[in-house]
């Protein structure tokens, strides 16, 4: 029992030493160690152009202080947000370090910086290529900057890149979608007008078995082998001849390839959609046949021709093939095979020379940054070039062939000049000349086909000029109204420009000087467009003409003391005399002032 009890009483003496922490040891440590802080910061966006700013987000425990340091600084509480705008360009780091008994905890985020895109704006109007009407609705787009056209066929798109080729594309339904080639300056604004060609023809047709789509009384046709089109139940085919020669700006892109002129002999475009609208093409490695209508101003016809396919991302033409010329019961047309579908063009690269010039103000200076621009009479094909710091441009164009250059800058445009080259290179005779800059000038181009032989431009003013071949006017002087370019055998072009408007109303008028009214002026086809403040405007003949109305008044411009102007379409467009002012003359009319 004695031996129980010591047993006992030493096993207690054993827990309790234990308790008091044995034989020693210090008496103060808890067996414990204190947390180390946790920090958390992020940045919100990560990504941004300088001058905007991000969010820094932050938080943590276990922590009795916070520092910032970086790209910025000073204390900070244990979580907050805080606005930070970087200065520069680059990658802003922002630390935060925060500590505690546990020890300190550091973490980071990071701003990029990137310079901001320089941009400016497009403005214009889009109108029917055929009628002149003009297009609500229509999308307008540049990159990712997008808008559409209002009731008057007009819109402004911001916020575009600055470049020298913005591709600006246009599309409505029932019409082929069109592309300018637009230059853009940081904070300016640039002006375009785009036409749109309606679709000639739609057809739908079973990929399984293929078949042939066409315009009907044109040779306009594209054959589909059976299982060539990408799709497995019906598609839609649209097909429209783009007829280039009446209407150089109906073709997208601004006519060359890879940097060189092109000119063209026909052009056609075919899409195809599948049942729920998307689009489709050509199988790979399949192959369909076009027959597209020759359609040119040369008198040179190529047995055979390169086809060139129209490259929407570069907005350049793209060599892939050839045609041969053939002819048919509804005319001749170029012929060949083709892998996949977008705009095609039988096409040809040009001998070039170059054409040399100036631009200058009324006073003699010499104006830089024009936009200057050739148009084929005999050929169909445009280039392009600008003014430098001296007022001086050269340009190339199409050897041994008759041509018209003119230009603008802003809504001010420059006369029109009428050239033959040769092949060697050549300068113009005089400067172009610019119109004023307190008032807006415009100009009237005619064109039409190969009969009649001649139809002319004429133009009333306010003041009681009348302006035509016998009495071109001047642009140097009163009345600063010219006809820059005058024609007699065939398709124009006819141009007018008037530099200098005065208060009041101008008319405007064709008249089929030849005479024949078969086919006349509506069926010639003729084509006038007006170009003013920065838009054109396009007419063409209404129903009504007779063997003996030998006069079409087009439109009446009347300008306002701002140089504001109103085009009216005539509502009694044909006459067999010659037509007179609206208004009675007024010899003293003023010039508008902007």
């Amino acid at each position: 029992m004695k031996t129980l009890w010591r047993a006992a009483i030493v096993a207690a003496g054993s827990l309790l030493l234990s308790a008091c922490g044995g034989g020693g040891g210090d008496d103060d440590d808890t067996g414990t160690t204190p947390a180390a802080p946790t920090v958390t910061l992020a940045a919100s966006p990560a990504s941004i152009v300088l001058g905007a700013s991000s969010t820094l987000n932050w938080s943590s425990t276990d922590a009795t202080a916070c520092t910032a340091s970086g790209s910025w600084t000073g204390s900070k509480t244990a979580s907050g947000t805080e606005t930070v705008t970087p200065a520069a360009v680059g990658d802003a780091v922002y630390k935060l370090s925060c500590s505690g008994t546990g020890g300190s905890t550091e973490k980071q985020a990071t701003v990029t910086v990137t310079a901001p895109v320089a941009t400016g704006s497009i403005s214009g109007k889009v109108v029917d290529t055929k009628t002149g009407a003009q297009i609500d609705g229509a999308s307008v787009r540049v990159g990712s900057a997008s808008t559409t056209t209002n009731g008057e066929g007009d819109f402004t798109l911001a916020g575009v890149p600055v470049g020298e080729r913005a591709l600006l594309q246009v599309s409505k339904a029932n019409y082929e979608t069109n592309q300018r080639i637009v230059p853009v300056a940081r904070d300016a604004e640039s002006f375009a007008s785009v036409v749109l060609l309606p679709v000639g023809a739609s057809q739908t047709l079973d990929p399984a078995a293929g078949g042939d789509v066409g315009i009907a009384g044109s040779p306009a046709q594209v054959s589909f082998p059976a299982g060539a089109i990408d799709a497995t139940s019906t598609v839609r085919v649209t097909i429209t001849d783009v007829n280039p020669s009446a209407a150089p700006d109906n073709m997208p892109g601004d006519f060359t390839t890879a940097g060189s002129p092109i000119e063209s002999f026909g052009a056609l475009s075919v899409n195809l959609y599948k049942e729920d609208g998307s689009p489709t093409n050509l199988k790979s490695g399949s192959t369909a046949t076009i027959r597209i209508p020759l359609d040119t101003r040369s008198s040179s016809r190529p047995g055979t021709i390169p086809l060139f396919f129209y490259n929407a991302t570069t907005g350049r033409w793209v060599q892939e093939g050839e045609a041969r010329l053939l002819t048919g019961p509804d005319g001749s047309y170029y012929e060949g095979t083709v892998s996949h579908f977008t705009y095609w063009n039988a096409d040809q690269v040009y001998n070039t020379v170059t054409l040399s010039g100036c631009v200058q103000n009324a006073d003699g200076s010499r104006v830089p940054g024009v936009r200057l621009q050739s148009t084929g009479i005999d050929y169909t094909g445009t280039s392009t070039t600008v003014s430098d710091a001296s007022g001086n441009f050269t340009i190339p164009v199409r050897a041994g062939s008759n041509l018209t250059i003119g230009g603008y800058i802003g809504l001010q445009l420059t006369s029109t000049q009428a050239v033959e080259t040769t092949n060697v290179d050549q300068s113009l005779p005089t400067c172009l000349q610019l119109g004023t800059s307190s008032g807006n000038g415009f100009t009237v181009t005619l064109t039409w086909g190969q009969v009649p032989t001649d139809i002319d431009s004429h133009l009333l003013t306010p003041e009681g000029n009348h302006i035509y071949y016998s009495r071109p006017g001047s642009l140097t002087q009163e009345p600063y109204v010219n006809l820059d370019v005058d024609d007699v055998d065939s398709f124009g072009p006819e141009v007018i420009t008037v530099l200098r408007p005065r208060v009041g109303t101008y008319r405007y008028f064709a008249h089929n000087y030849s005479g024949n009214p078969s086919p006349g002026i509506t069926a010639s086809p003729a084509r006038i467009e007006l170009k003013a403040n920065g838009q054109t405007r396009i007419f063409t003949p209404p129903a009504g003409e007779s063997a003996s109305t030998r006069y079409w008044t087009v439109f009446d411009i009347r300008i306002a003391a701002d140089c504001t102007a109103t085009v009216t379409t005539a509502t009694a467009p044909w006459f067999e005399g010659v037509p007179t002012l609206p208004q009675a003359e007024n010899p003293s009319a003023a010039f508008c002032s902007r």
